[in-house]
């Protein structure tokens, strides 16, 4: 092999070809016109030129792309603003909504008992470490508010205020195994009241003791308070009978109240400072 590389065929056709790439090259140079250094130069430099070219085009894609996005996060920013503010008036609205119902409610209430005395407060707090649903309003002492005043929403009984600061006030709902409240049943006319346990409060459910064994109370009826005692107001709304039970001992009955007032709902309430009977 190495003899042929260095042989007189090898040295002829290497000759043959070389002079065929100059028939080419000079039939090129001819034919565009330029001088032979031009076009040698031109031969060289363009695929150079070309990918200049190329980068140029590239950056100039770049920058651009640069200028949208940045334009596009601006807008971007801009209508999560307005989603922000949008978010915001929606809450505002709903919260006036709450507040205008609760006082719809709260003059239905006051026509039919013009003796009440209102104090409006909002929930500011909710004890979550029990199961009572107790909460904190945010008026107190400074408003007229004192240990032992009836809660409400709308014409339902909610707790009593057990607690009291200058601008605040704890309620112990119907929940609460403190809290007791002479009711009566409205069809039957049946006097009974309520004794919560915490077995049923758990599960959402108010004991109404005091039936007679016979009771002809059912599930479906509603309870009232009654009055008695003068710490509530007679007629506020205690909740409905979901289930009549024998006690133990089999020589009485007991009720299974579901409330009226939502509690989960509640933001807005009524502290009752006054009503005609109070202590009596």
């Amino acid at each position: 092999m190495r003899n042929f590389f260095q042989g007189t065929k090898f040295k002829i056709t290497l000759a043959l070809f070389i002079s065929l790439l100059l028939g080419v090259f000079f039939a090129a140079v001819s034919t565009s016109g330029t001088s032979p250094v031009s076009s040698a130069v031109s031969f060289i430099t363009t695929p150079l030129q070309n990918v200049a070219v190329a980068a140029g085009e590239l950056f100039s894609d770049f920058t651009g792309y640069f200028v949208s996005s940045h334009s596009y996060a601006e807008e971007v920013s801009s209508l999560k603003e307005e989603i922000s503010e949008l978010k915001n008036r929606l809450v505002d609205y709903e919260k006036t909504k709450h507040k205008l119902d609760a006082y719809e409610e709260f003059l239905e209430v006051k026509d039919e008992n013009p003796d009440f005395t209102f104090v409006p407060s909002s929930i500011i707090l909710r004890d979550t470490s029990e199961i009572y649903g107790t909460f904190t309003l945010n008026s107190g002492s400074a408003d007229g508010i004192s240990i032992g005043d009836p809660v409400i929403s709308g014409n339902a009984l909610v707790g009593v205020i057990r607690e009291v600061t200058e601008n605040s006030s704890t309620v112990y709902t119907l929940f609460h195994p403190s809290v007791s409240v002479s009711t009566y049943e409205i069809r039957t006319r049946e006097d009974c009241y309520t004794e919560a346990e915490t077995e049923y409060s758990r599960d959402g459910f108010i004991k109404l003791s005091g039936l007679t064994k016979t009771t002809p109370v059912v599930s479906g009826g509603i309870v009232c308070t009654s009055g008695i005692g003068g710490v509530y107001p007679r007629d506020l709304i205690i909740g409905t009978v979901k289930e009549i039970k024998t006690d133990e001992v089999g020589i009485s009955a007991y009720a299974l109240i579901i409330p009226d007032a939502d509690y989960s709902l509640l933001t807005d309430v009524f502290v009752i400072t006054d009503f005609e009977g109070k202590n009596s």
